[in-house]
């Protein structure tokens, strides 16, 4: 079997979308001949010339989540012998803390990347609607995550109920913003903490028991095991709706339900009373989160069911085949 080599670039080279979207395939590329190799897309001049250099010596070249001027787009065309963009955000808009609108700038980058690229590779359906001018159908490729065999952890003892939510400052105010329905349950007397995973706590009201659990990749699996239940609130934005809910995936394959609002895909990932509950208002929100911290036996129930429903539909065993399947056709 002839070994070819796929490069990845990306300017964040060790970045949750490359190492969740990329690098976790790797094992199953490589016993089929395929090497992946991942280079930084920097801001200085030279490394951006190392790297189209590299480009060219490539089987095929993987574009992630970056858009190029329209000079480094066309060096890139030109280098490459088969190039695919690979989209896990809203690219053409920008982002929620700035208001969620369309750029220009960024819809013209996007749209040129998309018609210059053999294939494109998107994280949900939402994605590949906005990519729909791409030369062929794209292929919509979930961010994965890897769902051991056998239950999951059980769930922590004790009276207090661990509320969990997983992100990062860029994310924080997702959170912050649904405060209410937190103090709300503190309200009610219900023994409660939550445990935000992320690079800064957040800014929450007094009397909400905070444990600010600093990220790391080594600490995520401890981290996800600490929790009962798991928090997913996001606006509903065009930015938003999206995002691939890479977060949720982990909670649920955690064997943790997940209490999330139904903005983008996050409307298929939690299952609505099988293994978590959605909810678009904020009684809506609170009533799921009460039913959970009330009943540990439904706990129990949506956690092992949505550990199962992430291992056939979101994790890295399932979508492995159909992955490389695809690449196999495109580097052909």
């Amino acid at each position: 079997m002839p070994t070819r080599l796929l490069l990845v670039i990306s300017s964040e080279p060790d970045g949750p979308s490359v190492r969740h979207r990329w690098r976790t395939f790797a094992g199953d590329l490589e016993r089929a001949g395929i090497v992946l190799q991942v280079v930084d897309w920097p801001k200085a001049t030279r490394g951006r010339e190392a790297a189209l250099v590299r480009a060219g010596n490539a089987d095929g070249v993987v574009l992630s989540r970056r858009l190029l001027s329209g000079r480094y787009a066309l060096r890139l065309r030109q280098r490459a012998r088969r190039l695919l963009y690979d989209v896990d955000d809203a690219m053409p808009y920008r982002d929620s803390a700035h208001g969620a609108t369309l750029s220009r700038t960024r819809a013209r980058r996007f749209e040129r990347l998309v018609l210059l690229a053999d294939r494109v590779v998107c994280g949900n359906q939402h994605l590949a609607g906005l990519a729909a001018a791409a030369r062929q159908p794209p292929l919509v490729v979930p961010t994965t995550v890897q769902v051991a065999a056998g239950p999951a952890t059980p769930e922590p003892a004790g009276s207090t109920v661990v509320v969990g939510w997983i992100g990062s400052r860029a994310t924080l105010p997702y959170l912050e913003a649904h405060a209410a329905e937190l103090a709300a349950l503190v309200s009610t007397g219900r023994s409660l903490r939550l445990r935000v995973v992320a690079d800064v706590a957040p800014t929450l009201p007094p009397g909400i028991a905070v444990e600010h659990v600093p990220w790391s990749e080594s600490g995520e699996a401890p981290a996800l095991a600490g929790m009962h239940i798991g928090f997913a609130p996001l606006p509903d934005d065009a930015w938003t709706r999206g995002k691939c809910g890479f977060k949720i995936v982990q909670m649920l394959g955690a064997g943790r339900p997940v209490v999330a609002t139904p903005v983008g895909v996050q409307a298929e990932q939690v299952r609505h009373g099988e293994t978590g509950f959605l909810g678009s208002g904020s009684r809506e929100l609170l009533d799921g989160l009460m039913r959970l911290v009330d009943d540990p036996a439904l706990r129990a129930r949506q956690g092992a069911a949505a550990r199962e429903d992430v291992r056939a539909r979101w994790s890295r065993a399932a979508w492995a085949p159909r992955l490389l399947e695809a690449l196999e056709s495109w580097l052909a």
